[in-house]
């Protein structure tokens, strides 16, 4: 029998997790946007000099920032505007797969289960700093709270979602066609912009059996692709042929990697079943795997990918990207203000 007062809890729950977790990155998002320009422009500019440390720096600001569409979105305009080279700006991209992967281990380890807590020392942090040099620390760390937090409502709407025999009834139909299950994960990380949302979703279901192991997996391959698919809507939106390049990239690795993991997925799921015995473990290692995969796999090719990509242009526009470590030798070599 349909439990319309399940369903009412299970939309204000969600509807919590979302307002939270999404208030919280937003509200870091804003605050990396108020760092004067030219200090964000001197970081990526002597990064980009570094393979290696664009490649951390990617990583660590979108573990911090955990928005799938806030670094591709930032890279895009980067390359764009000629401030840093193709194939470094290819690296960091996937710096920021592995980085967006983070918060879903907090899931896996439990971490969330103490986010009541954890929030309300992030709060209290915010305000004993508030009139003091620290006072930014405390800014930041306090949205971390909230995004804790929103994992944790997360959790617990989703064991609500668990213990409905309508909903378990459907995701059992569902499970029959793990192509279904891809098709609705990337529909549903496009939808929310998080993936970090939708495969937190996916981990509660598996961990309660209601998702067999194999659709799950299915689902967080799908999850990967819809949250390259903003930005990529973004670059085609604006018009910009390298940013458009990028955008292709990102959600092209990623597609790539989807079918090839695809059509491996009882191999997949055997093999994780030998490593880990907790689904929700799984599915969080299957994630992170999936997305250091594709660092192992792109990360030498970004200097011939970047090379076939703007060999395709024409000769104008292969001089621009061609001049971009000049123009970013230049820039490192000349002040940069703040406005």
């Amino acid at each position: 029998m349909f439990d319309y007062t399940l369903l009412i809890r299970l939309f204000f729950a969600l509807l919590t997790d979302m307002a939270l977790l999404l208030y919280g990155i937003r509200s870091l998002t804003e605050m990396v946007e108020h760092i004067p320009s030219g200090h964000v422009r001197r970081l990526f500019l002597h990064a980009a000099r570094f393979p290696v440390i664009a490649y951390l720096v990617s990583l660590i600001m979108t573990a911090c920032l955990q928005s799938s569409s806030a670094m591709p979105s930032l890279l895009i305009e980067l390359v764009s505007t000629d401030l840093m080279p193709f194939s470094t700006a290819i690296v960091m991209l996937l710096g920021a797969n592995v980085g967006s992967t983070l918060a879903v281990q907090l899931l896996s380890f439990h971490v969330t289960d103490y986010a009541l807590t954890i929030v309300g020392l992030f709060a209290l942090l915010a305000l004993m700093t508030a009139r003091t040099r620290w006072r930014r620390v405390g800014q930041i760390m306090f949205p971390c709270g909230l995004m804790l937090l929103g994992l944790f409502i997360l959790s617990q709407a989703s064991e609500l979602l668990a213990n409905s025999a309508w909903a378990g009834e459907i995701l059992q139909t569902g499970a029959s066609s793990p192509l279904l299950l891809l098709l609705l994960g990337a529909a549903l990380a496009m939808l929310l912009n998080s993936s970090t949302a939708t495969i937190g979703l996916l981990l509660v279901l598996a961990s309660r059996h209601t998702l067999p192991l194999v659709p799950a997996m299915a689902a967080m391959l799908g999850a990967n692709i819809g949250t390259t698919l903003p930005a990529l809507l973004a670059a085609v939106s604006r018009n910009m042929a390298l940013g458009q390049r990028l955008a292709l990239v990102h959600t092209g690795t990623k597609c790539l990697g989807v079918c090839l993991l695809f059509l491996l997925l009882q191999p997949l799921v055997a093999l994780l079943a030998m490593c880990w015995p907790s689904p929700l473990t799984q599915v969080a290692m299957a994630h992170l795997g999936f997305n250091v995969l594709l660092t192992c796999l792109w990360v030498p090719l970004a200097g011939p990918l970047t090379w076939l990509l703007t060999s395709l242009e024409p000769s104008g526009e292969k001089a621009s990207v061609c001049q971009i470590s000049e123009s970013a030798g230049y820039l490192l070599s000349s002040p940069v203000s703040d406005g």
